[in-house]
């Protein structure tokens, strides 16, 4: 059974997450509840939580996800309180399914429990990246959700790569499939540098593509910061891809955008007309 924290001082969403019954159906203990940010972080420091639920006042809640960040309970996944029966079984569904799996037992694999929240934001990502999430509230839900420090409302930059001039150049030279491919990239891309997070996707059609964003509660970076930090750290990945995977990668174009938020909306439009 999962163990949730409520931190809400609000009578309608305590009333509402009252009125479920089912809990031990749906996979949960209990909620503990808090009714502020200082006791919201008490809970945290001496119960465990697997998940916290908020509905807090603004300041109250910046208040909370920053001690959430600063602390040791960044892999707890956060929900927005939901009002409604229907919307609160909605995340609760959700929520299991996420905590399923990210802590399930693979005891055969080098996995943990950070490891699998890693893997959920990179699939979330992958499909940002390809055009499947248009939805401003969507995203943010699961930018939450996932724990990703991205910052939605900050500019962002993204880089497409080309691979040698063979359409079959993965299936032919790379034998081990996109996923494979992915992790590999990952871990020579796969950077926070300078307040800013870099991402690499590897998409179904082998489209190879790098997002770099500013994080949260990190100075903001002007586009020119942002564009040397991208640049440098680029060619220094591509030579390291040459020498490690025997690829060599170049860069087919790069795009610059207002906010992530932006950047979902635009490759969502992108996909809608390919």
């Amino acid at each position: 059974m999962f163990k949730l924290l409520l931190a809400t001082d609000d009578p309608e969403v305590l009333q509402a997450y009252g009125e479920i019954n089912d809990w031990e159906r749906l996979g949960y203990r209990q909620p503990r509840t808090a009714s502020t940010a200082d006791e919201a972080t008490d809970s945290l420091t001496h119960h465990h939580a697997d998940a916290v639920i908020i509905a807090l006042p603004p300041v109250e809640e910046k208040k909370l996800l920053h001690a959430m960040t600063c602390e040791h309970w960044h892999l707890r996944p956060i929900l927005s309180a939901g009002r409604t029966r229907e919307e609160i079984l909605r995340d609760l569904v959700e929520l299991e399914l996420l905590l399923s799996r990210t802590h399930a037992d693979y005891s055969n694999d080098p996995y943990n429990e950070e490891t699998m929240m890693q893997l959920s934001r990179h699939d979330f990502f992958r499909k940002v990246i390809a055009g499947k999430e248009p939805n401003e509230e969507h995203l943010r839900h699961y930018l939450r959700l996932l724990r990703s420090r991205m910052d939605p409302d900050r500019p962002c930059l993204m880089m497409q790569f080309e691979l040698p001039d063979d359409d079959d150049y993965l299936s032919a030279h790379w034998h081990y499939g996109p996923d494979r491919l992915e992790t590999a990239m990952r871990n020579i891309f796969g950077a926070e540098l300078s307040g800013v997070r870099f991402l690499v996707s590897v998409l179904d059609d082998e489209r190879i593509f790098l997002l770099a964003c500013p994080m949260l509660e990190h100075e903001t970076p002007d586009m020119d910061t942002l564009r040397t930090i991208v640049r440098e750290h680029v060619e220094w990945a591509i030579r390291h891809v040459q020498e490690y995977l025997n690829i060599d990668m170049k860069i087919l174009s790069s795009q610059e955008y207002p906010s992530l938020v932006d950047m979902a909306q635009q490759r969502a439009q992108a996909a809608a007309g390919q």
